[in-house]
């Protein structure tokens, strides 16, 4: 797959493998920075030849490897931490402060009756006291014995008074008139008000905690839309805004990057890494900006230039009759292994098996958007009835959509250069042996 990804014939695989041992061509894609290219691969051809030889599924492996070359060695675990008291409670219990709390009335079960207490044990599984004090009126040193009163197993009515989270222990009321009272959830605002207040002071402590485990300096950039935000922030800053707009924001990869949020559709955000070269010192803005092979001079230009102009191709796209607009969400199971991985919405899937089946020996194609990889688009394509339904990922880039390593500058040439792609791919497959792009 690496070595598709850069064009490599079997002379260059071997050099490479012979002078680094078998990850040479790995090392190669690392060394020349070429993970992008990986994202152009059509792995549904990559599964249909391993099917077809091996008689085996590989389409979600072939995934799973993509994105390894991708991040390699990405930890997707979440970090370790200890447990706090409350989260343990929740875990053994199933119980939190606001289905189980002080006040509340609960049935309990009797386990063990004595003349100063009695043990009890709630539904959760935590156990509970009642001390004399809290007996009903005519059971106790004034009355029967808590034998003759309750029986073991039986389930009574009681109130909490206080929950031990730590020990999972509680202690309860039995007195009637305790009992005749409801519960009142505590709360220390009207309902309905948001404490904004609190608020601020929750964001502030987490940017305060962020700084200390990042150990990152506070960076500063004399522009308008700069804006001291993380990625989600950003996203959430976006949300409400028009596709196309844009947040310049602090890189998490030092202060030599700069990271650049800009908004592709609703729920879609590109988030650009822009390298400064030519700084005068480590706070300073780089005189020279790279956007992958782009370099731009200011950030006023990077905007113009490659945020706004990949935002008019977007825009483009979507206003092309061969676009088909989805659902942002699924519910239920997904209908197939396509549609989980490349995004492909079950409407435009059945489109295009609607269409071929009214006309079985045409190809009819479609386009929709990539939510899973921004700045993408899937050209989805059926070629008649029998055929099965083929993918391939189309990417925008300032000015143009690339495909298959083909620049278009508009939709009509895009078209155009698939169906000549096409052709060429179907009358090749039998001496390409399927799992080329």
């Amino acid at each position: 797959m690496a070595a598709d990804a850069m064009e490599m014939d079997e002379e260059d695989v071997k050099g490479e493998c012979d002078e680094y041992g078998p990850s040479g061509v790995i090392r190669k894609m690392v060394r020349e920075n070429d993970q992008e290219k990986v994202m152009d691969l059509v792995l549904e051809d990559y599964a249909r030849e391993i099917e077809e030889n091996m008689h085996s599924r590989k389409r979600a492996t072939l995934e799973t490897i993509r994105a390894e070359l991708l991040v390699a060695y990405e930890e997707i675990r979440r970090s370790f931490s200890l447990m706090s008291t409350d989260e343990i409670f929740t875990m053994l219990t199933g119980e939190t402060r606001e289905s189980l709390a002080e006040g509340m009335i609960v049935p309990v079960q009797i386990k063990r009756t004595f003349p100063d207490h009695i043990e009890v044990k709630l539904d959760c599984g935590i156990e509970g006291g009642v001390s004399e004090s809290e007996y009903p009126e005519g059971v106790g040193s004034t009355g029967i014995e808590p034998r003759q009163a309750y029986q073991i197993h039986q389930t009574v009515r009681a109130k909490i008074l206080y929950i031990n989270r730590k020990a999972l222990s509680a202690q309860l009321t039995f007195r009637e008139d305790l009992l005749r009272r409801p519960y009142h959830k505590e709360v220390d605002r009207m309902p309905g008000e948001w404490d904004e207040v609190q608020e601020a002071e929750d964001k502030r402590a987490a940017e305060k905690e962020k700084e200390i485990v990042t150990g990152r300096a506070h960076r500063v950039v004399n522009h308008p839309l700069f804006f001291s935000f993380n990625a989600a922030q950003a996203e959430e800053y976006l949300g409400s805004k028009e596709p196309g707009e844009v947040v310049i924001r602090p890189s998490s990869k030092g202060l030599d990057h700069l990271a650049v949020t800009w908004k592709v559709s609703d729920n879609i955000y590109q988030h650009l890494d822009v390298l400064e070269l030519d700084k005068e010192n480590e706070y300073s803005l780089g005189k020279t900006l790279k956007v992958g092979r782009n370099t731009y001079s200011d950030l006023d230009e990077l905007i113009v230039n490659h945020v706004e102009a990949m935002a008019k191709k977007v825009t483009e796209m979507m206003k092309d009759e061969r676009y088909q607009k989805g659902s942002k969400a699924q519910t239920g199971m997904l209908r197939n292994i396509r549609t989980l991985l490349y995004g492909l919405t079950p409407s435009l899937d059945q489109w295009l098996r609607t269409y071929t089946e009214a006309n079985p020996k045409r190809c009819m194609y479609a386009f929709c958007i990539n939510p899973k990889f921004p700045g993408y688009f899937i050209l989805c394509y059926k070629a008649g009835q029998a055929a099965p339904l083929g993918a391939w990922p189309v990417k925008v880039i300032p000015n143009a959509f690339e495909l298959q390593h083909h620049q278009y500058p508009d939709m009509k040439a895009l078209k155009n250069g698939f169906k000549l792609l096409f052709g060429n791919a179907m009358n090749g497959r039998a001496g390409m042996g399927g799992a080329r792009r």
